[in-house]
């Protein structure tokens, strides 16, 4: 819903909205929720239904969510909860994307009914490990491990970023190894292949 508002009104023009006219935000939210599960259902009827849903929603920018939990609570979070009952009235995951830092909406977003948070971005803030130890009762995690470190095209560098991370967090059995964002030409094909190995190798449960 964040993502289908800030491009109709101007990303600007719909925070201060929360702020001056929040019901205009929660209108906008509203209808755009009830269009994509209509959308939805007219896909799946003639479709079939997907293996999952697969939202996105980046609702943080570097060290800070774009709205305080308060609001996200108020404006944006029963948009989510109408999108996200529909796919579990038809036993569907959901996974939501987010840029940015939104550890602090993300309480609100499970209680929304998440299953999964990805991608879990480093350098705006966010910590996998703090993040798994504090939710990984409750969701799993996709993502959050550092894409600057594969810039480097260094072996070692990635092996450090990964050792640190994948035995933690594979703990739970609930994390999927991804990026914590897009990977640039600047990093070598070689180079993502030793990631992937390196990554499935530290994920693998022993017998």
């Amino acid at each position: 819903m964040f993502e289908c508002i800030h491009p109709l009104c101007g990303h600007e023009n719909m925070l201060m909205g929360m702020i001056l006219d929040p019901e205009w935000v929660a209108d906008m939210a509203e209808t755009y929720a009830k269009l994509t599960v209509e959308l939805q259902k007219i896909l799946f009827e003639a479709e079939g239904y997907p293996d999952g849903i697969w939202y996105y929603e980046d609702m943080g920018y570097k060290g800070s969510p774009f709205m305080s939990p308060q609001m996200y609570c108020d404006l944006i979070q029963p948009s989510h909860i109408y999108t996200i009952n529909y796919a579990k009235s038809h036993d569907l995951p959901v996974i939501m994307h987010s840029c940015g830092f939104v550890e602090p909406l993300l309480p609100h977003m499970i209680d929304a009914g998440i299953d999964c948070l990805q991608v879990i971005e480093i350098k705006a803030g966010m910590d996998l490990l703090k993040l798994h130890k504090l939710y990984g009762d409750r969701i799993s995690f996709m993502g959050g491990i550092d894409v600057r470190t594969l810039y480097t095209n260094d072996r070692a560098v990635i092996d450090k970023e990964l050792e640190t991370k994948i035995p933690v967090v594979k703990q739970g059995f609930n994390y999927m190894v991804h990026s914590d964002h897009s990977i640039p030409c600047t990093v070598n094909y070689d180079t993502y292949c030793y990631f992937l190995k390196k990554a499935l190798e530290l994920g693998t449960y022993e017998n």
